[in-house]
Order: structure tokens, then C-alpha cells, then sequence
């Protein structure tokens, strides 16, 4: 079995965050993507109901469910989630998946050679 640790954090942290999961855990495979959104409060009156623009990024890690729990704590103290602000990090569990196997580069141009001839036009009249 397997868990999905979802992480959203200031975009400085993430990447040093990634690379601590490569050189701690060996886990090389992280879906990235960037996210910009508008909080509801401000601090200044001037500023009231405008609110602050903030950007994270977000990334996702699977890893196996004996190894979740130190992964996680790991992602929460690398990406400064403990800090007011810092973001957030959630479980979800996987029940089922498909892991595609190692494709070679021949695979792929044997592909894709017959998903062309597929497409061409027939000249039978």
C-alpha cells in the first residue's frame, strides 16, 4: 500500500524540500506545480478587504505506508510548516494504482510508427 503526502508551501522551501526527499529517502519522483491565491485579511487598515497575494507551490510525494509518517514529519519540518504561514501538508491514502513498467525509447518509436500508419488515409478504391 501506499499514501499520497501533499505538501503546500512557499515556493523557496519547496525545492529545498524536494531535494532533501532525493538525498534522505531516495524518492525521485515529485509532482510540482505553482499556485497564486488572495488572502482574506489584512493587517494594514489602508488595506482592509483587499487582502494579500500570496504564492506557494505544491508538490506531491508517493511513498509507502511504512515510511509515511517519517517522510511526513520530514516535509513538515523542511518546508517550515511549523511557522505561522508556512503552509500545509495532508495524507491521502491509496487504494489502488497502476504502476507503468520502464518503457524503452524503441517501444515508444514502435508506437508511435503504428499510431501514424493508423491515422493515414486508405488508397483502396
Amino acid at each position: 500500500m501506499f499514501k499520497l503526502i501533499t505538501c503546500i508551501a512557499a515556493e523557496d522551501k519547496a525545492q529545498d524540500t524536494v531535494q532533501s526527499l532525493d538525498a534522505n529517502f531516495g524518492l525521485q519522483a515529485v509532482i510540482s506545480h505553482f499556485a497564486r491565491g488572495l488572502g482574506r485579511s489584512s493587517i494594514t487598515p489602508s488595506t482592509q478587504g483587499l487582502g494579500q497575494q500570496t504564492e506557494k507551490t505544491i508538490f506531491s510525494v508517493l511513498v509507502p505506508t511504512k515510511q509515511a509518517d517519517e517522510i511526513f514529519e520530514h516535509m513538515y519540518h523542511t518546508a517550515d510548516l511549523h511557522r505561522p504561514h508556512g503552509g500545509i501538508i495532508y495524507v491521502t491514502p491509496i487504494k489502488q494504482s497502476i504502476i507503468s513498467p520502464n518503457v524503452d525509447d524503441a517501444y515508444i518509436a514502435q508506437q508511435t510508427e503504428v499510431d501514424s500508419k493508423a491515422m493515414e488515409p486508405s488508397l483502396a478504391k
